[in-house]
């Protein structure tokens, strides 16, 4: 209990408080000054022109959060800009009218965290302020600001359509949901030149999505409004006045989930909809209100759609994949792209693409990589403007997209991406390049299932290019066991069997086994059908020989029936692609096969003559199985004369150097010929060393060949017939090398080089020569 004594003490001490601070009102030097100017809502009332603005203020209370504490830039809108506002929305003839959640949400909006000059709106980016001499760090990508926006916790009807895997139903169809915790406000962009110029883009770009001009140069917007009267400076941050009411940006997943003049986008977001992750959050869960008394909250859960090319409803974005040494938070620069087919537009795919017998019946029963392939088609990482519609822009399968104006819609500026809605459905390149045929029919799954899993389907539908792929259907890799895959599990499993009599070997294929097999059935070129057998490069780096007399195809080792099977076969193909922009694809009832002996082996063992020379000459290493003078990693292609012709002519009497220069000018080096007339006529570069080399350069003797159909000609130094070498059985034979580790189930080769046996050697003085 406080004494007498103690309250008269501290009557004394208040006393004492209140004379000194009637002292400090008093003296001059502690008056606020008349030139400081007030706080923002101080600052806007001052302003007549932002009368209706300062009026929101006071409905929604936030004249007296941003008058008390915090720093912010407030974007007002004139009262001429409500005046157009009242005409756009007849529902509302004044500010009163606006319902106060629908009026808070617009004043959150035109308000930005942290104080920005119209000058400093354009000068930063993701790590800090630009420095014009910093190379990384020099240009204004940085053109989103965080608004005081933030949208309530989104309710999520869910349902189980797999084992762990959900999907996000209406929450009428469902009594289990989950509650997203939303962890960012809404963002709002910036609009100015320097922006445009870092992208290429135009004041076009600007008015798809805000149906007005940009202006000029010096002009700046807050979305769809321009700075009329910039940096009005107050205590604790800067007023924009705007030309123009701005309602608040909606993100991805509510613009597919609004029918606008009616364009419904649903059964494109039902498909989105089946790649939701959601991951419990604790830490938010029970940082709820009453949580910590223990009262019964709301689980809130973290929603992400890692499949799919950016989070729809995630006001956060991130950097194109790949990215790397970013901040945590990069939205500031940012943006995604989305395009959105009409449910009209999806129906019309779906019946052309994936209806029908042989195909998948429809969108829902397709397996699931081809929903997200389909899905991220129409998703972008970056921004798309007309710009880019017309350039051509990457999508979220990194395919490149040109959109025909002509299919738009409709058109928005979105918080986390621009969206466009099309009437005519995007087809993913996949569906229409040479894989199409496998991914578009249940009989090739296998092989659909092998490119996914071996990740080769960018390089398979590359535009550009004259593929001839060769696949076996489901039926024959069953009947023959050659490639078998099994999806009891998540990942799924690959298998060959090699049937031998009554007994059967059984191999797990791995991915690498699997991208050899697949690589080796990709030609890379169309025969032009007029030698008796063509040499096609693969994409393994082998070649599939076409015999256009009995339309046969092989590998570079006999057609086998089964996984290494004994038993050999002839393929002839079936062309089973129609309208397939980068090649052909045809049925095979068997895999090929490819296997080749060394260019040191098949010399040493068919030419051993030719060879001893070689060995003679001191450019063989027989410990070793090579010669010194080939590179390992060059092609070649070898003449080697037979035991006749090098009888005829008496190598036997030349010195080392002179059979060192004899055998070095029968190896090309630098490209492999055949007869298949597929090579230019010019003059090719032999491994033999020309006398004007130096210790510094290294110059090699040139012979003029004539590749032509079922011959190859060498020239004599008078332009005549040196040499004719006639395809037969003893020419286009392909040796190459391991770059395996001998435990894969396919071969990993390469092939390197082509011997063609000649009747003549090759006399240097006799020859075109360079």
């Amino acid at each position: 209990m406080i004494s007498s004594r103690q309250l008269i003490f501290l009557a004394g001490i208040l006393a004492l408080f209140i004379r000194c601070n009637e002292d400090f009102e008093n003296q001059d030097k502690y008056r606020r000054p008349d030139w400081l100017a007030g706080k923002l809502y101080t600052q806007i009332i001052d302003q007549p022109e932002l009368s209706v603005f300062a009026r929101c203020l006071e409905l929604t209370g936030y004249d007296t959060i941003i008058n008390t504490s915090g720093s912010y830039t407030v974007f007002a809108p004139d009262d001429e800009a409500f005046a157009s506002y009242f005409q756009s929305n007849p529902d509302y003839s004044s500010i009163d009218d606006i319902p106060t959640d629908d009026l808070v949400r617009i004043v959150k909006y035109h308000i930005v965290q942290n104080p920005w000059s119209k000058e400093q709106l354009k000068s930063l980016d993701i790590y800090g302020w630009i420095d014009s001499l910093d190379i990384n760090n020099d240009e204004p990508r940085g053109y989103k600001r965080e608004t005081l926006l933030r949208e309530k916790d989104q309710k999520y009807g869910v349902k189980m359509i797999e084992s762990n895997t959900v999907t996000i139903v209406d929450t009428l169809q469902t009594q289990w949901y989950r509650r997203q915790y939303t962890d960012s406000r809404k963002y709002a962009p910036l609009f100015f030149k320097e922006y445009f110029d870092i992208y290429d883009l135009n004041s076009d770009d600007y008015e798809f999505y805000f149906d007005r001009p940009f202006g000029n140069s010096s002009d700046m917007y807050y979305m769809g409004g321009r700075i009329v009267k910039a940096d009005i400076f107050a205590e604790n941050g800067f007023i924009q006045i705007i030309d123009k009411v701005i309602e608040p940006l909606q993100n991805a997943y509510q613009i597919l989930n609004t029918v606008k003049e009616n364009h419904s986008y649903k059964k494109f977001l039902d498909l989105v909809n089946t790649f939701p992750v959601f991951t419990y959050n604790t830490d938010k869960t029970f940082d709820q209100p009453g949580a910590d008394l223990g009262y019964e909250v709301d689980s809130l859960f973290d929603i992400s759609y890692s499949e799919l090319t950016f989070d729809i409803s995630n006001e956060r974005t991130k950097a194109p994949s790949g990215s790397i040494g970013l901040p945590g938070n990069v939205t500031i620069r940012y943006h995604n792209g989305l395009i959105a087919p009409t449910d009209e537009a999806l129906d019309e795919f779906e019946n052309e693409y994936l209806v029908g017998g042989y195909q998948w019946g429809s969108l829902k029963n397709a397996p699931h990589h081809i929903k997200r392939m389909i899905a991220n088609t129409y998703m972008s990482a970056n921004p798309i403007y007309p710009t880019d519609m017309k350039n051509g822009f990457y999508n979220g399968e990194m395919d490149i997209v040109h959109l025909d104006m002509a299919t738009v819609v409709q058109q928005e500026y979105g918080s986390n991406c621009t969206f466009i809605g099309v009437n005519k459905a995007i087809v993913p390149r996949a569906f229409k390049s040479v894989t199409g045929p496998v991914y578009l029919n249940k009989g090739y799954s296998i092989t659909m299932y092998a490119i996914e899993r071996a990740g080769l389907l960018p390089t398979l539908k590359k535009e550009n290019n004259h593929f001839l792929f060769y696949v076996e259907s489901d039926q024959n890799c069953r009947d023959d066991s050659s490639l078998l895959y099994s999806s009891v599990n998540e990942i799924g499993t690959f298998t060959a069997f090699q049937i031998s009599g009554q007994s059967a070997t059984r191999f797990t294929l791995s991915t690498n086994d699997l991208r050899i097999l697949l690589l080796n059935h990709v030609g890379t070129g169309y025969p032009n059908g007029i030698a008796r057998k063509e040499f096609i490069p693969n994409l393994a780096g082998n070649f599939l020989i076409i015999n256009n007399e009995t339309g046969e195809v092989r590998g570079t080792a006999p057609t086998t029936i089964g996984f290494k099977g004994s038993e050999q076969t002839t393929v002839i193909p079936t062309q089973i692609s129609t309208g397939t922009d980068n090649g052909a694809t045809y049925d095979i009832k068997n895999w090929f096969d490819f296997s080749i002996a060394s260019l040191y082996i098949k010399i040493s063992t068919s030419y051993p003559a030719f060879h001893n020379l070689i060995k003679a000459a001191g450019l063989s290493m027989d410990k070793e199985y090579r010669y010194t003078f080939i590179s390992d990693n060059e092609n070649y292609t070898i003449f080697v004369p037979n035991d006749s012709a090098l009888a005829h002519y008496r190598t036997d009497t030349l010195t080392t150097e002179e059979l060192k220069n004899f055998v070095r000018l029968h190896f090309i080096q630098g490209d492999i010929i055949f007869t298949d007339g597929n090579k230019p006529a010019k003059y090719y570069e032999t491994t033999r060393i020309d006398e004007k080399s130096t210790i510094y350069t290294t110059i090699y003797n040139k012979i003029y060949i004539n590749p032509g159909y079922d011959v190859i000609h060498i020239t004599d130094k008078v332009g005549g017939d040196y040499l004719n070498i006639n395809e037969s059985p003893l020419t286009n034979q392909i040796t190459g090398r391991s770059v395996g580790d001998g435990t894969e189930a396919f071969a990993n080769i390469l092939s390197t080089a082509v011997i063609h046996e000649i009747d003549k050697v090759l006399i240097f003085e006799d020859l075109d020569t360079q």
